[in-house]
């Protein structure tokens, strides 16, 4: 279709349906605490509700995978897409009334939708690359998914001028919630024709409890020992640039029009992440002989110095409170640089477990990389309601250097079919 090869369609049509849904939801995660920041006095509401409700949302999501894995193997894959989407509409329309309660209870839905939507969304990738295309295919995957940040932070540079000052009222909450919604059922409607995955995985029917025990047992294997500090990482890397660092931006007012610049951080860090994405689709498999133990290095350098700028830059107190203190800026490249490293630590997570697995032990193993970075993202989300800039640094800084040393550990293997798995067998079409 349209001179692409069906597997290539199918990841369009799948990377299409992450569009609308990182529009909207992750659109509205980075604008949760600053939201409910604007509105907290006149409705009632803990303002510090943004950074609890996206605690609920990954604890529920970490212990989601326990019982995620079996279903999708049940009601497979692009229904798994379809029923997590429905989950996190449901998140988005908590901001309609904001309510406090109705906040935390959809935010639970949310975290385990959550990780309905993932482990499907990983299982449908893999029953659609061949090794050879499994780099090329992520890597346009994350780039199409994440275009969404920039449209994102352009639609709300749009809002924003039909409201003054910096602060949100409820009527510009309600339109941009409702804008949202809007898209999240965009992507429900595309997420219903999907088509089938190209290749189709050997199903292996395994009792619940046996299967939680091959989630245990795959989680000591060498590899994934080695790669834990880096699935933790991306977990708290993602809370930090999804949620901490636009709260930052918001509440540091001597950077002068902060809701605008809120916008435009995100869009900086979405080209951040299609810049990484590009390149990566372009390296394609030359990315192994570069080498993905380097790729991890450079994405580590440009991280610690972004946490170094914002260090160095950003008011201590910026990431709880409103404050006048000065705080230069550094948004732009600090979003860039938290865009590029962000895609290449979890496009390398992606494709090496598919590197190291097969399909029969690849779904356990991605289960394990998403126990441990939800896990992570909770703890952060947690703290982030009383933590200062510095402790959110140091923590980060660390856990970057323990990722990328353990991630030279690993040992992956040397050669690499270019032929679809023994245990994939391709859907002839009718």
């Amino acid at each position: 279709m349209f001179g692409l090869s069906q597997p290539t369609w199918n990841i369009c049509q799948l990377g299409a349906v992450f569009f609308f849904n990182f529009f909207s939801f992750f659109t509205l995660s980075a604008l949760s605490q600053t939201l409910i920041e604007s509105v907290a006095e006149t409705e009632g509401i803990n303002r510090h509700a943004g950074y609890y409700s996206a605690f609920l949302t990954y604890l529920v999501f970490t212990v989601g995978h326990f019982v995620a894995t079996p279903i999708v193997e049940i009601i497979s894959p692009k229904w798994s897409i379809v029923s997590g989407l429905v989950g996190y509409a449901m998140f988005e329309a908590a901001f309609l009334w904001m309510n406090e309660y109705f906040l935390y209870f959809s935010a639970a839905c949310a975290g385990f939708s959550g990780s309905l939507l993932w482990t499907g969304q990983f299982d449908y990738l893999a029953q659609n690359c061949q090794p050879h295309t499994l780099d090329r295919n992520s890597s346009n995957l994350w780039g199409l998914s994440q275009i969404s940040l920039i449209f994102g932070g352009a639609y709300l540079l749009m809002l924003y001028r039909f409201q003054t000052g910096n602060e949100f009222q409820m009527p510009l909450i309600r339109t941009v919630i409702l804008s949202f919604l809007v898209c999240t059922l965009v992507s429900i409607v595309i997420g219903f024709f999907l088509p089938k995955p190209h290749y189709r995985a050997e199903r292996y029917q395994v009792p619940y409890l046996k299967h939680l025990c091959e989630i245990v047992k795959i989680s000591f294997d060498r590899n994934l020992l080695f790669l834990l500090s880096t699935f933790l990482y991306t977990g708290m890397e993602l809370s930090f640039y999804s949620v901490v660092f636009p709260t930052m931006v918001s509440f540091t007012k001597a950077l002068g029009n902060t809701r605008d610049l809120n916008a435009i951080s995100s869009i900086f860090v979405g080209i951040g992440n299609v810049s990484g994405c590009f390149a990566l689709s372009v390296l394609g498999a030359r990315v192994r002989e570069i080498g993905r133990k380097k790729m991890v290095l450079f994405a580590a350098v440009l991280h610690m110095t972004c946490f170094l700028l914002a260090f160095l830059m950003f008011p201590n107190e910026s990431p709880l409170q409103p404050t006048d203190e000065i705080g230069p800026y550094v948004v732009f490249i600090s979003g860039f640089f938290l865009g590029v490293g962000d895609t290449i630590f979890n496009q390398q997570c992606y494709t090496i477990l598919s590197d190291i697995y097969d399909h029969d032990k690849r779904i356990e193993a991605f289960a394990v990389y998403r126990f441990y970075q939800s896990a992570a993202s909770c703890v952060v989300m947690f703290y982030s309601a009383q933590a200062l800039l510095k402790t959110h640094i140091i923590i980060l800084s660390t856990f970057c250097v323990l990722a990328t040393v353990t991630f030279f550990g690993i040992r992956v293997p040397e050669k690499y079919p270019v032929t679809p798995s023994a245990e994939m067998l391709e859907v002839k079409e009718c």
